[in-house]
């Protein structure tokens, strides 16, 4: 006996996300990204036990180590991450000795996080391993593609700051009703 194909709810309304009338294309993209996320953030979490780090401490520091020193408020933005919880991830690598804190010559009232040489061993000892990963997680891309996904990542990361402030407020919403 055939089972009788049941049309599921459209969960896009954008032509150019539709095809022939079906969003399939598209959840097969969002189930792709988030698959590829996932391979993303247990890299992440590899390189960071390497060296000894949680994964947003090595987030922090990698931004850190390639900067001559970062506010917690520019690391937070890179980050997508609130000030509070890169001051409480920051602090934690300043205790061990891998950030330390500085004054910013240019605005001697800010306070700059920036790699100490113990960071600075720590990133160059991760460094063989970063690019053995990185180019097998990116082999697929050439210049262009690189160039085109860089640019399109962009893009999207500000369509998602943009939805997930629409999700918040309809969570208000629906709290308050």
């Amino acid at each position: 006996m055939a089972r009788a194909r049941r049309r599921h709810p459209l969960t896009v309304s954008r032509p150019a996300l539709l095809a022939g009338g079906s969003d399939a294309a598209f959840r097969g993209l969002i189930h792709d990204l988030i698959a590829y996320a996932h391979r993303l953030d247990a890299c992440r979490d590899a390189f960071a036990v390497i060296i000894g780090v949680s994964g947003a401490q090595y987030e922090i520091l990698m931004l850190a180590s390639r900067a001559d020193g970062l506010s917690v408020g520019e690391v937070a933005a890179r980050l997508h991450r609130s000030g509070a919880f890169i001051t409480i991830e920051a602090n934690k690598l300043v205790e061990r000795g891998i950030l330390a804190k500085a004054s910013d010559p240019a605005d001697g009232r800010r306070v700059l996080l920036v790699p100490t040489g113990h960071g600075l061993e720590l990133v160059e000892r991760l460094a063989p391993h970063q690019r053995r990963i990185n180019d097998v997680l990116f082999a697929c891309l050439d210049a262009r593609r690189f160039a085109q996904l860089r640019g399109l990542a962009g893009e999207l990361v500000a369509c998602g700051d943009r939805a997930v402030a629409m999700l918040e407020a309809l969570m208000h919403e629906a709290q308050t009703a």
